[in-house]
């Protein structure tokens, strides 16, 4: 029973870190750069897909942006905010997690009570 639950507890934690998803800025090339310096669409710790002027796609964590000298640094990247061209930010999509948790939790349920049903019936009650 203690290997049911951790493959359950697994794939639970396994399920709920894919429910991302990227969601463009919409806005145009000059108003994108404006947002990021305004300090208001990318902080520390965001994962990003920035998109520069020669059309190279970035993504990354975001661990500073160095507003003085105009970067979003990464651990092994740094983009310059005036060629950014466009920018998604990857956020939690609720509709996701809450349609795989409620998937995974009847599943879970499913398994339980196939795992302690010959318990009951073999035990009495």
């Amino acid at each position: 029973m203690s290997r049911l639950l951790l493959v359950v507890l697994t794939v639970c934690a396994l399920s709920n870190s894919a429910c991302t998803t990227f969601r463009p800025t919409e806005a145009s090339p000059e108003e994108t750069q404006q947002l990021i310096l305004s300090k208001g669409l990318i902080e520390p710790g965001d994962r990003v897909r920035l998109v520069t002027a020669d059309q190279t796609v970035h993504e990354f964590r975001v661990t500073d942006i160095d507003y003085q000298q105009g970067f979003v640094i990464g651990k092994d990247d740094r983009v310059p905010i005036a060629e950014i061209v466009a920018a998604e930010t990857r956020e939690v999509s609720v509709g996701k997690t809450a349609l795989l948790t409620g998937g995974v939790g009847t599943g879970v349920a499913v398994l339980i009570a196939i795992a302690i049903a010959p318990a009951i019936i073999l035990g009495g009650g």
